[in-house]
C-alpha cells in the first residue's frame, strides 16, 4: 500500500495530496486543487516503506524562477486519498 500524502495548509488544515514530478497537488474542501512546488514545502515521513504518511508543510519559500510556466497536469480528484472533511449529518426527524 502506498503512503498517504498530506499537505498542511495554513487556511484549510490537513489536505489529501499527491506529488507529481516536482509539484505538490492538494484537494481543498471546496473541491479546488491547490498547486505548490517542492521548494515551497518541507517534507517529513512517518512509517515504513509501504505505509505511513508523507507530510508536506508550506514554508513560505517562493517558487523557483520559471515555475509560473509550470504545465504539469494535476491528478484527477479520484486519485487523492478519500478526504477527511467532516460530512454534515442529516437532521433526524
Amino acid at each position: 500500500m502506498k503512503k498517504r500524502e498530506t499537505l498542511i495548509h495554513p487556511t484549510f488544515g490537513r489536505l489529501p495530496a499527491r506529488k507529481v514530478l516536482e509539484c505538490i497537488f492538494a484537494l481543498s474542501p471546496t473541491g479546488k486543487i491547490v498547486h505548490h512546488h517542492l521548494e515551497e514545502v518541507s517534507t517529513s515521513e512517518s512509517g515504513g516503506e509501504t505505509d505511513g504518511e508523507i507530510e508536506y508543510t508550506l514554508t513560505g519559500a517562493q517558487p523557483a524562477a520559471g515555475r509560473e510556466r509550470c504545465r504539469i497536469i494535476p491528478p484527477f480528484v479520484r486519485e487523492f486519498d478519500p478526504p477527511e472533511f467532516p460530512i454534515p449529518q442529516e437532521s433526524r426527524s
